[in-house]
């Protein structure tokens, strides 16, 4: 409430502050100069940039495309290019760009650019130019700002085309040092594989390895050959023994199936027939019978010639037994040879593994360094590049500054902000007091409501509560009783009323800390409703230095309480009844004696304000201000209350809270103060009487003016 309340206070100053603001802005926005912005676009494809792998000869890993795209941008905002494009398009001679104060002689050489105009034209140049990435892409923007659009748009696409150039010889730069770097890499690579190939080929002359690698070599093949051979040999063995354990069991049967072909099988098969004529012939002749007994001689001489034929079988079988173990033996006997010169060349071998594998890789990688040269001679060829352009820049047609609606929406936030910030500076430096809460703030004093400014009277007058009046016009109350100025003063007289315990109080002081601050007018119109009211009121003058308060009222008459304090006059005969409300009595303040403060002072004031108390319902005394004199002070002790006035704007709050101390220490009865000429159209009236507002008054035919 508070803020919203200094701003209503204050909307003139912000206001004014806003419009200032506003047009001052707009004034310099229309002669600022006409700027634009040419803007072109390039996009760097790193998916692709490495079709070839030859990147990996130069760049290290573990680089996300982020931190690539940064590194370009901030290449292309470097001195260098910038310098480059200043030189291609002779910039320094262009005042569109360099201004009145860098150009160089015309016809002057770009060498002959000294180090401070090379450092002005490198500045100016990176601050007119802006390169920012697209979110959430790989495409860069390049925009340049200048007076000249066609020259704008120039030196993007100088920017643009240098910045591609710059990036190709770069690579091919990076390319041709790699090849050359590759090339004595070879000549060094092919010389050792030749030496280590010689080397090589020297030990497996001396050690016997003439395979193609440690696994292949002589002492191998036969050792391979003799374990092969053995194998057939044992097992050669193992047969013509079990022939010859059976041939020494001398059983023709089992012998004649060991060996099924030959002459024992045959004599076996005469056997078995003629041992078969025997049974037939025995059993039917008797063994007298001659052909039987020449076929059992037949048969003795079969038997006695397989004895014979197994004797013999047995004999080859056993020689055969006994080579074939002598073979063996023999095998085995070269094998372990063998096998023991294989041991001795175990560590040959080794060394021989090692010298060929040397070769190996001096093979493979002269092979991949011999591949990649190839490679870059292809790339340098194809003249490859992952940067295009997408967009040139052309020629912009729309200014980009000033933005005068931009300008004029910032310039009215400021003018706000700033005529706010204003408003509360002016509210914390003014020290006057202008609402009632200045007075309860910052005085600690009650507030008993508020006098808005007179209007116009109806004899055309203004009347002016600092005592600036026109003589005999009539106080409000009773020239317009239906104006806010008026119920504004009844609402006072109930603040009066009400202003002490159990009864309303009789005597009431009115009072100012200085000069034009409304107390004989508040004086007057208090004491008129009082006496509209019904109650009997009477009126004094008490200011006897300045006195005013008959030309308010409109009474006649040179004497008053000054001849009554003086004894000249008797009270009672010195009053003067105004015609148009019988229950207002006045006293004039008289002629100007020599020394007010003590007649006022005196003892005959107090019997006279004794005998006022006791002929009149309410006394309301109007008197000099507090600060000036003291007899303001003085009378506050013979009151029942003391109305102290500030007129709004205008009374200080130190001076408010002097006159307070003042009239505290004679311990008079504040009832409270009046804050006067408060206009009718004031934060501070609106926020008291804000409810019935101008339109209860204006339809009542008293409007303000």
């Amino acid at each position: 409430m508070g803020f919203w309340r200094v701003v209503r206070k204050r909307k003139w100053i912000i206001l004014s502050c806003l419009v200032v603001t506003v047009a001052t802005v707009a004034v310099v926005s229309l002669f600022m100069p006409r700027r634009y912005d040419a803007v072109a676009r390039i996009n760097l494809d790193y998916e692709n940039s490495n079709a070839l792998g030859l990147e990996e000869l130069g760049l290290p890993g573990g680089v996300d495309a982020t931190t690539k795209l940064e590194t370009q941008i901030r290449i292309m905002q470097s001195e260098t290019l910038a310098w480059n494009v200043i030189q291609q398009l002779r910039l320094d001679q262009k005042k569109q760009f360099s201004g009145e104060k860098l150009p160089l002689p015309t016809g002057a050489t770009f060498e002959s650019i000294d180090d401070v105009h090379r450092a002005g034209l490198i500045g100016r140049f990176r601050h007119s130019l802006n390169v920012q990435l697209v979110p959430k892409t790989q495409i860069i923007e390049i925009r340049f700002r200048s007076t000249d659009p066609k020259l704008a748009a120039t030196i993007v696409n100088a920017v643009s085309d240098g910045y591609i150039e710059r990036n190709f010889k770069t690579k091919y730069e990076a390319t041709m040092k790699a090849s050359n770097w590759l090339n004595k890499q070879l000549d060094d690579l092919r010389d050792k594989t030749e030496q280590l190939q010689s080397k090589l080929t020297d030990y497996q002359r001396q050690t016997g390895i003439l395979g193609t690698d440690e696994s292949h070599n002589i002492i191998m093949s036969k050792l391979d050959e003799l374990n092969r051979q053995l194998s057939v040999a044992t097992a050669d063995r193992i047969v013509k023994e079990a022939r010859y354990r059976t041939a020494l069991t001398a059983d023709p049967e089992l012998i004649a199936s060991v060996v099924p072909e030959g002459t024992l099988a045959t004599l076996r098969q005469q056997e078995a027939e003629i041992s078969a004529r025997v049974a037939q012939l025995s059993a039917k002749f008797g063994p007298a019978y001659p052909r039987l007994i020449q076929t059992q001689k037949e048969l003795d001489q079969v038997h006695s010639g397989i004895i014979r034929e197994v004797r013999n079988v047995g004999s080859r079988l056993e020689n055969d037994y006994k080579a074939s173990l002598k073979s063996e033996q023999m095998l085995g006997g070269a094998l372990d040879q063998q096998k023991q010169e294989a041991y001795r060349m175990n560590q040959d071998a080794i060394q021989y593994a090692i010298m060929f594998r040397d070769v190996q890789s001096s093979r493979d990688l002269y092979e991949g360094l011999l591949k990649k040269l190839k490679e870059a001679g292809i790339t340098v060829g194809l003249k490859n590049s992952n940067i295009s352009i997408v967009d040139r820049a052309s020629i912009p047609v729309t200014p980009a500054e000033p933005r005068i609606p931009l300008n004029l929406a910032l310039g009215l936030l400021g003018g706000l902000l700033g005529g706010i910030v204003l408003a509360f500076v002016v509210e914390n430096v003014d020290n006057s007091i202008r609402t009632p809460d200045d007075v309860e703030i910052r005085c600690a004093l009650p507030s008993l409501g508020i006098i808005p400014t007179i209007p116009i009277n109806r004899n055309g007058h203004k009347q002016l509560p600092a005592g600036e009046l026109q003589p005999f016009s009539l106080p409000i109350a009773m020239s317009q009783p239906k104006s806010q100025t008026a119920e504004a003063f009844r609402a006072l007289r109930t603040s009066l009323l009400l202003a002490s315990a159990g009864a309303p109080p009789k005597v009431m002081v009115i009072t100012s800390p200085a000069m034009g601050e409304g107390k004989t007018t508040t004086a007057c119109n208090a004491a008129i409703v009082l006496a509209q009211s019904g109650h009997k009121v009477l009126l004094i003058d008490a200011d006897m230095r300045r006195p005013m308060l008959h030309n308010r009222i409109g009474v006649t008459g040179t004497t008053g309480l000054s001849a009554c304090l003086a004894g000249i006059e008797n009270p009672d005969s010195v009053l003067r009844q105004v015609e148009s409300l019988p229950n207002l009595y006045v006293l004039p303040a008289g002629k100007t004696p020599p020394y007010p403060s003590e007649m006022i002072a005196s003892d005959t004031m107090r019997r006279l304000m004794e005998h006022w108390r006791s002929e009149f319902d309410q006394v309301v005394i109007d008197t000099p201000p507090v600060l000036a004199v003291t007899d303001a002070v003085i009378l506050s002790t013979m009151a029942d209350a003391v109305i102290v006035m500030a007129r709004s704007g205008v009374t200080g709050h130190q001076s408010l809270r002097r006159a307070r101390d003042l009239l505290l220490k004679v311990n008079a009865r504040i009832a409270g103060v009046v804050v006067n000429d408060l206009g009718l159209k004031s934060v501070g009236y609106a926020d008291y009487y804000g409810y019935y507002g101008k339109h209860y008054y204006a339809e009542n035919g008293n409007g303000s003016h």
